[in-house]
């Protein structure tokens, strides 16, 4: 199951305590792994992973740790950062641990808004080229119970149908998801609350839902070393760790340390930096926070 160098329960135990925060039960625990480790569920979008290696080189540090499950190792929210961290050959990367199956970790999905000019004869014909069937889908009031990968118009519901696995199924969906950016119809990540919203306006034609995923079905792709197709899962947690902002020189291990030393020396590090809580909805880089944020500064 943890093919990569050591297992988990050997990793865990060179990463010491370096920092843990208890937020309202769930316990965020930061600490560098080894990046090889790490397992994903989800592909990458070339155009975010080269803005990031940019960004990430032109900083000289990894600013915010990639959340991950601790008893599994799967990348939960920072798939593009693991991918720029492998790519800059760091073999440390800085890690926030939590229990995934906490009540406070939610789930959910990115629907995709389709602009104008569509409609479903178009919608019929490329899906008819990848390989999915239209069933008229009745109950538009519960679309978001539905488990199934869905294409909704403004009075109108279809469920897209094949014999694929559900992680085929999701490759399929962003193979249409291409071909609609092949025909100029840009399309628009949003969250399912925000979908009315923009089939309201005449702009917007109509909304993909992709398939609804439960947390076991996502780490029981990335154990066993497969992977969705990007932005299949939309994670949202209480709280996250920014501005930690951890050396590439301690990440590329310039020194030849053990794990066990870079936490120790990660632990120096966040130990002198001051902790400032902001809480959901106030200002924060110039945008309104959703989550309450713990950011960390340099001490005076």
């Amino acid at each position: 199951m943890y093919p990569k160098r050591m297992n988990r329960v050997e990793l865990l135990s060179n990463i010491g305590n370096v920092l843990q925060i208890n937020h309202n039960g769930l316990f965020l625990n930061v600490a560098l792994l080894e990046t090889e480790s790490l397992l994903v569920h989800e592909e990458i979008m070339p155009i975010r992973f080269n803005n990031l290696v940019k960004r990430i080189e032109r900083d000289g540090f990894q600013s915010a740790p990639v959340l991950v499950d601790r008893n599994t190792l799967v990348v939960l929210d920072g798939m593009h950062r693991t991918a720029v961290m492998k790519e800059l050959g760091a073999q440390f990367i800085c890690v926030c641990l939590l229990e995934y199956f906490n009540p406070s970790i939610k789930i959910q999905r990115w629907c995709r808004v389709i602009p104008n000019p569509f409609n479903e004869e178009i919608a019929e014909s490329l899906l008819e080229s990848i390989g999915f069937s239209l069933e008229p889908y009745e109950d538009l009031d519960r679309l978001d119970e539905a488990k199934g990968l869905l294409l909704r118009f403004r009075e109108s519901a279809y469920r897209l149908v094949s014999d694929d696995d559900l992680v085929e199924t999701f490759k399929k969906s962003y193979e249409l998801e291409l071909k609609l950016l092949e025909n100029r119809n840009d399309v628009l990540y949003c969250t399912e609350s925000e979908t009315n919203k923009y089939l309201d306006s005449s702009k917007y034609e109509a909304v993909i839902y992709p398939p609804k995923l439960e947390k076991q079905q996502v780490l029981d792709v990335a154990i066993n070393g497969m992977v969705f197709s990007p932005q299949a899962t939309r994670h949202t947690f209480p709280a996250r760790l920014v501005d930690v902002n951890v050396p590439l020189s301690l990440l590329k291990n310039e020194k030849g340390v053990s794990l066990e030393e870079a936490n120790m020396s990660l632990a120096k590090m966040i130990n002198i930096k001051k902790v400032k809580r902001v809480e959901v909805g106030s200002l924060w880089t110039d945008r309104t926070s959703d989550e309450v944020l713990y950011v960390f500064s340099e001490p005076l």
